[in-house]
């Protein structure tokens, strides 16, 4: 298989696949250079997942 042919052909699979579970939690926690969000009051960390509502 030529270099080619093996771009085309993960290009073909990768277009089939759906976006990681985890993608956008790790984006946030990799932006921060691995640091996660700072505590609320509550003394727990949460990462905000953004979502898009349909108008």
């Amino acid at each position: 298989m030529s270099a080619e042919e093996f771009v085309a052909m993960c290009e073909r699979r990768d277009t089939a696949l759906s976006a990681p579970n985890l993608l956008l939690p790790s984006i946030q926690v990799n932006i921060r250079a691995g640091r996660l969000p700072a505590a609320e009051s509550s003394g727990v960390r949460y990462l905000k997942v953004p979502i898009r509502l349909a108008t």
